[in-house]
């Protein structure tokens, strides 16, 4: 037994290994994962009376999808002429699901009402 161990050093000691096994194994390089896709708002209708009654309350709605990925959404009404904000909706919508807005609207004006639906994600 002494004679083994002997024998062990003495190649340990010329730079000789015994290597009994081995396995092969691999780390990846961390990449993190991408940023969450952002949602895109596609307007798929918008219903609105072809007259209105100036100080009176009249109805638009506005439809549309979340065509991206799960996001906060606003839906405004705009007034072209004056490029006012007249109303403005927000929600949280998952991806692929639509909502349809209710605006209420009451204006002054005496003349046509040219307006705009916008909506899209949040910032």
């Amino acid at each position: 037994m002494f004679e083994n161990l002997f024998k062990n050093m003495q190649l340990s000691a010329i730079g000789t290994k015994v290597v009994d096994d081995t396995e092969d194994f691999t780390v990846r390089v961390y990449v993190p994962p991408p940023p969450p896709e952002e949602g895109k708002a596609v307007i798929t209708k918008v219903e609105a009376p072809e007259t209105f009654e100036p100080n009176k309350t009249f109805p638009i709605r506005v439809t549309f999808r979340n065509d991206g990925g799960g996001d906060y959404f606003f839906v405004r009404i705009i007034n072209r002429d004056t490029g006012e904000n007249i109303h403005e909706l927000r929600v949280h919508l998952s991806s692929g699901t639509s909502w349809t807005t209710y605006h209420s609207i009451n204006i002054s004006q005496g003349t046509d009402f040219h307006c705009r639906a916008e909506a899209g994600h949040e910032e």
